[in-house]
């Protein structure tokens, strides 16, 4: 079953417990368990792959992360990846990875599990994030990774996550570090405007499936939490300082909107920040459109000139 059946079929469940796990962050090079290389090792295919690292010191059971360093043909640090996966905010893992197949042009490659909704409400999503980011830069010598050059990326609720692990590096609220910022962001098929998402989902399945995912999200209906919803919205933070951008969207999503991802693209230009906007045609909510040889070769083309500085 495909993300996205899992998702239909989940998303009416009922509302897990809250509980709150405050994230501490680690002191360079130590790992939770006090060793400079946390997590197992293990092969996988061209890499090799360290399973559930915790990223905090007392890690609620989602704070960890997956880590796939690649093993051949990598001269130097390899360039991070950290990869966000999706799930409304409230299920889903760190299993759900759209571009794996980075690892195999010599990425590593980190997918990471955050608190969902039902355990704590936003920000904590990308507090954690953060922590997660922070967590991965500071042993970046232990797994050979090249601190001053990464990228992030997601993919629906991780698209947004994204999104803003990359576009809002000043916002304190979030645990962000203003003094490390990635050289690229992709963003697959992600929320960028969470006051709009509902008019614009129109009524229907997608409306009743956002307004929920939203509600528990910001800890309530959408209309009671507008400045939240602000807060959380990647469109906030678009200014002309912000990183290149790689947007991909079907055009026949009917969760998350097509023309959220249209205004972030006009948004982008607007402010002069280098962007691409894939309309992925015929596609809907991920799926395997989203991972053609095509569509890998212009994701790969596009960090590969977003690295170089490009314009």
């Amino acid at each position: 079953m495909r993300i996205r059946d899992a998702l239909h079929a989940m998303i009416t469940t009922s509302l897990l417990t809250v509980v709150s796990a405050p994230a501490q962050v680690l002191p360079p090079g130590q790992a939770p368990n006090g060793s400079t290389d946390p997590g197992g090792s293990t092969a996988f295919g061209s890499a090799i792959v360290k399973k559930d690292i915790p990223y905090v010191a007392s890690p609620h059971p989602r704070q960890t992360l997956d880590l796939y360093l690649p093993k051949d043909n990598v001269p130097g640090p390899a360039t991070l990846v950290v990869w966000i996966h999706g799930g409304a905010w409230m299920l889903s893992n760190k299993e759900w990875n759209n571009v794996k197949y980075l690892v195999k042009h010599g990425y590593a490659l980190a997918s990471v599990d955050y608190r969902l909704s039902g355990d704590a409400i936003f920000p904590a999503q990308i507090e954690d994030c953060n922590t997660a980011l922070n967590f991965l830069l500071a042993n970046a010598a232990s797994y050979g990774i090249d601190p001053k050059h990464f990228i992030v990326g997601g993919a629906s609720a991780g698209g947004h996550l994204a999104l803003l692990l990359g576009l809002a590096r000043n916002e304190r609220a979030f645990d962000a570090d203003p003094s490390v910022k990635p050289f690229a962001i992709l963003d697959f098929f992600g929320p960028t405007d969470l006051n709009r998402i509902l008019d614009e989902n129109g009524w229907g399945h997608g409306h009743e499936v956002q307004a929920d995912a939203v509600r528990r999200l910001l800890g309530g209906p959408l209309i009671d939490h507008l400045d939240l919803a602000r807060l959380a919205s990647p469109l906030t933070y678009v200014n002309s300082k912000n990183p290149p951008v790689l947007i991909l969207h079907g055009d026949k999503d009917d969760l998350v909107p097509y023309r959220q991802s249209r205004r972030l693209h006009s948004r982008l230009d607007q402010a002069g920040v280098r962007n691409e906007f894939i309309t992925v045609q015929g596609a809907g909510h991920d799926g395997p459109m989203f991972e053609t040889p095509e569509v890998q070769e212009k994701v790969i083309a596009f960090l590969h000139e977003s690295a170089r500085g490009g314009k």
